[in-house]
């Protein structure tokens, strides 16, 4: 193997390990303004870290197949 693919390897590895957070951010940006918005719970950070860990489960749930 070439250290090109190698370093293309790489490369697509860790775009798809940020677009991974990217799409638990975005779960978690939804629950949480759902718990502030509709639920009314008062917003404080650890809501959002809270949102964002749910979002990251969510996620690791519909990744691997579960539903």
């Amino acid at each position: 193997m070439s250290p090109w693919f190698r370093v293309q390897e790489l490369a697509v590895e860790i775009g798809l390990r940020f677009a991974k957070v990217l799409v638990a951010s975005l779960l978690g940006l939804v629950i949480y303004l759902v718990l502030t918005g509709l639920v009314g719970a008062p917003a404080s950070v650890q809501l959002a870290l809270e949102s964002w860990i749910a979002g990251a489960l969510v996620f690791l749930i519909l990744e691997t197949g579960i539903f």
